[in-house]
């Protein structure tokens, strides 16, 4: 093998033998993060009236899920997050967009990130997960219709 090939072989094996090490589900509809929009001459998240609730009730879980001894994490991180929303266009009764209509993952994921990142306080950098989002090197994300479960998301955090 390449030099290049049994490097990425030996990562996999070492990220197959690690195990999360916070593993955990939040209730809620996910709610994306990155639209904006003009209000009384401010820009604001599009989707506040969502997204904040939601971002709020991770870091709950996540405070609720850690031990009271946890240290922060220091050093890299991925991230695996499976999201289950309602099927807002079969509720419409429209037929085939399927899952490729919204939200769109990309900015779900930017809301997971952020609520692991903020305290209890909903204050950003304020959380006792790890240091900051920046840690995140590794992220695989994947959107269910949430037909047979309530909305929300399982997330696992594993220490590279």
């Amino acid at each position: 093998r390449s030099s290049a090939a049994s490097d990425v072989y030996k990562r996999q094996s070492q990220q197959l033998a690690k195990m999360p090490i916070l593993e955990f589900e939040v209730f809620g509809e996910p709610a994306p993060q990155g639209s904006k929009t003009i209000y009384r001459g401010r820009l604001v998240e599009s989707s506040a009236k969502k997204l904040n609730p939601w971002r709020k009730a991770i870091a709950a879980v996540v405070e609720e899920t850690l031990p009271q001894d946890h240290m922060p994490i220091l050093g890299p991180v991925r991230v695996e997050i499976d999201f289950y929303v309602q099927d807002l266009q079969a509720s419409k009764g429209v037929s085939g967009s399927g899952l490729l209509s919204l939200p769109i993952v990309d900015k779900l994921c930017r809301a997971v990130n952020d609520g692991l990142n903020q305290g209890p306080d909903g204050k950003a950098n304020n959380g006792r997960l790890w240091g900051d989002d920046s840690q995140i090197v590794e992220l695989e994300a994947h959107k269910f219709y949430a037909d047979d479960r309530a909305p929300g998301a399982n997330i696992r955090i594993i220490e590279l």
